[in-house]
């Protein structure tokens, strides 16, 4: 009995040992998560620890995917409103080349004004769609931009500043014509609701057994001779040089793609780029369903339409996801 007496005191003298916890280590995180914020919009960075545990191959096609996608920015930008690169490129300009008064009320405006369309891709609202209103003169604005060299024309400016041109980006409002109403450039600006409508029930087959997306990747707008026509997004086409370095970087992607079915959902899309062929659309999502292994995945593609009132023409995106180590 006395053994069993001492054996049970050793053990429970183990265990107290064992579950003794260690030393309480301060893990010091000086990581700043939020940068900045302004009007209300709040920048928030991210870390990705996963990625350091991906092989070189793998590294890469994470890099050549997110090139691909930044080969789109002005994409976006020129979708949103036929004058957003314009004023976009003067913004950029004078806020890196200023050497004016920078403690002044009008340069603070003009660095919220910037931040906001480098925040929304325009000069609209990323969300409610409407346009942004300068909190500095027009006067003021072409002075700054003349000692960088730049200059915007009248329409240009008169799009900046004057509340009632191209108030919204997307006007949902039933009772007018929508397409005509909404500054978004999926349509040329004289284009009517009725005009789109009449166009794309001329063209759509009802009785294809695999419709296509018709008006997905293209802009709908008359010609020198008043016809409607529609501007294909692809290599030769509209946007064709942005598309043509796309194209570039998705082929090194495709060089150093995780397996077969990767590789070939990438061909596919870069095929769709260089042709603007919605049935090659068709097959390349296809592909990029069935390609479900490896631990990289993305979305490259004119996709989203809710930006169009009719609800056909897609917004450039671009997303690069790899897995999540620790809670996969």
């Amino acid at each position: 009995m006395k053994k069993l007496h001492y054996l049970f005191l050793l053990v429970m003298g183990v265990a107290v040992f064992a579950c003794k916890p260690e030393p309480t280590k301060e893990v010091k995180d000086d990581f700043k998560w939020t940068t900045e914020s302004f009007a209300d919009k709040k920048i928030i960075r991210y870390q990705v620890p996963g990625f350091d545990k991906l092989n070189l191959d793998q590294k890469k096609l994470v890099y050549y995917l997110v090139q691909a996608g930044l080969c789109g920015r002005d994409i976006i930008y020129d979708q949103n409103y036929r004058y957003n690169l314009p004023i976009r490129k003067a913004l950029d300009k004078l806020v890196a080349g200023y050497a004016g008064d920078k403690s002044s009320k009008d340069w603070e405006e003009l660095m919220l004004y910037a931040k906001q369309v480098w925040f929304s891709n325009g000069i609209h609202h990323h969300y409610s769609h409407d346009k942004f209103q300068p909190g500095f003169s027009r006067e003021w604005f072409t002075e700054a931009l003349a000692t960088v060299d730049v200059s915007l024309p009248d329409e240009v400016l008169n799009a900046m500043f004057d509340p009632s041109i191209d108030p919204k980006r997307l006007e949902q409002n039933p009772d007018i014509d929508n397409v005509l109403a909404s500054a978004v450039n999926y349509y040329g600006p004289d284009v009517t609701k009725a005009e789109a409508v009449a166009y794309y029930n001329s063209i759509t087959d009802p009785n294809d057994p695999e419709p296509v997306e018709i008006g997905l990747n293209s802009r709908l707008e008359h010609d020198a001779d008043g016809k409607l026509v529609e501007n294909v997004w692809k290599a030769d086409g509209l946007y064709g040089p942005a598309i043509q370095k796309m194209i570039g970087w998705l082929e090194k992607a495709a060089s150093v793609a995780e397996n077969e079915p990767q590789r070939k959902a990438l061909e596919l899309l870069i095929e769709y780029y260089k042709t603007g062929d919605l049935r090659k659309w068709n097959e390349y999502n296809i592909a990029w369903a069935k390609a479900t292994e490896g631990d990289i995945d993305y979305i490259n593609g004119f996709i989203e339409v809710y930006h169009d009132p009719l609800s056909r023409h897609g917004a450039y995106e671009n997303i690069v996801q790899i897995t999540d180590f620790e809670a996969s």
